[in-house]
């Protein structure tokens, strides 16, 4: 697993499912950082979508910015509720949508 942290955004590479589990717990244990990026590239999404899902689910409701990056996106994509983008450059775009809309408070 290839993991990054900046002042407010951790970045991890999965590239199997322990690497995976060992993102989930560290993406719990830093309750301050605002905004996490998944790249998924090298690993299958639908292995891991329920435990994806719980994630987003559980970064929104605590206020953070959840993105999943998936360079072969498939349409049935635009049905989740989680951002999925095919690049960290749209990755970090939709971070900073959202990082502006809790400034506003939106």
């Amino acid at each position: 697993m290839n993991f990054s942290k900046s002042k407010n955004t951790l970045l991890f590479k999965i590239n199997n499912r322990n690497n995976y589990l060992n993102s989930s717990n560290e993406i719990k244990s830093n309750i301050n950082i605002k905004n996490i990026i998944i790249d998924l590239n090298e690993f299958n999404f639908d292995e891991i979508f329920d435990d994806l899902n719980n994630l987003f689910t559980e970064s929104k409701n605590n206020n953070r910015s959840f993105v999943i990056i998936k360079s072969d996106y498939r349409s049935e994509y635009q049905s989740l509720k989680m951002n999925i983008v095919p690049s960290l450059k749209e990755a970090i775009d939709i971070i900073e949508i959202e990082e502006i809309e809790r400034d506003l408070g939106l």
